[in-house]
């Protein structure tokens, strides 16, 4: 019990006052404490220090005001991330000089929200392919011709928890992809950390796209490696495969292609809202140092603060 309550005690606490996604929520919770105080009830400034104290981070929006007197009463916060485009709740002078980070969500039809909704796209049709490699994840060694001895003798995943995953590919999609599947608590393989290791022990491939997905990226080399059960989600169309994979029936068999379409922002209420709160969240995790984009959040106001901790 103190074990937990000290673990606890390291983690920045952070407000939330606007109703988020689950998976927005989830990734939040991996990284800090947090409280939410959710509703259409707008406190006044001594409140709004109250609610507050002790915080590191808020997400807001443009009906919490923040000015230069109610700045100075905040010792502890160092980011504000609006849910909402306009900013003019922000005195971002103010802000700069006391070293909090200060963040917006893109408007309706912004880039950034055209790749959260195909990231939505994507996780639907990548999460059956998660869940259908649960059961037998790992419950097979295989021969390879490049090792000498059967590999990956191991017990079967049971949960998404314990599936393995590698993302090939950089870039918006594949960042807002690995934040869905950390939210998930699938483990994410560093295909530059080991390329042998990330093919031998993913359950689930994911070709994204992006700088580091070069043409012919899905190679026979690379597949040979992988276990019986594993499957590959192929997100970047035919320039992603290797002629020799082409070639083999049996390899390709094993690649499911999948659809994201044009990156178009959805155009439901609901879905918008969700897809501004994952960006929101990500906003707050990197704000405060943690996540892909440790300390320079992608959507940041003022982007002259110094920090100690900040490059």
């Amino acid at each position: 019990m103190l074990a937990r309550t000290m673990t606890r005690s390291l983690k920045h606490s952070v407000l939330v006052t606007h109703p988020m996604s689950e998976g927005a929520m989830t990734r939040l919770q991996t990284f800090f404490d947090v409280e939410t105080r959710v509703g259409e009830y707008v406190p006044s400034g001594d409140e709004l220090v109250d609610w507050l104290y002790g915080k590191a981070g808020v997400i807001a929006d443009t009906r919490f005001v923040f000015d230069a007197k109610l700045v100075g009463r905040l010792p502890m916060l160092k980011a504000i991330c609006n849910l909402d485009a306009e900013h003019h709740n922000l005195d971002l002078q103010a802000l700069t000089s006391a070293g909090i980070r200060a963040t917006s969500t893109p408007a309706a039809g912004s880039g950034q929200l055209s790749v959260e909704a195909s990231a939505d796209k994507a996780w639907q049709q990548l999460l059956p392919l998660l869940q259908r490699a649960v059961p037998s994840a790992g419950t097979d060694g295989r021969y390879s011709s490049k090792w000498s001895r059967r590999v990956l003798l191991q017990e079967p995943a049971h949960t998404l928890q314990e599936l393995r995953m590698g993302i090939l590919g950089s870039g918006p999609l594949a960042n807002a992809l690995a934040a869905r599947a950390q939210a998930a608590k699938v483990q994410l393989l560093d295909l530059g950390r080991d390329y042998g290791a990330f093919w031998r022990t993913a359950d689930v491939l994911v070709c994204a796209g992006g700088a580091n997905a070069s043409p012919g990226c899905i190679t026979a080399t690379g597949m040979a490696l992988m276990k019986p059960a594993a499957r590959i989600l192929n997100l970047a169309g035919p320039r992603a495969l290797a002629a020799d994979v082409l070639r083999n029936t049996a390899l390709f068999g094993r690649i499911e292609n999948g659809d994201v379409g044009p990156a178009h922002e959805t155009t439901a209420p609901g879905q918008l809202l969700l897809n501004q709160t994952h960006v929101a969240a990500e906003d707050l995790i990197a704000s405060l140092g943690f996540g892909r984009n440790s300390w320079h959040p992608p959507h940041l106001l003022n982007p002259d603060i110094l920090c100690d901790s900040c490059c």
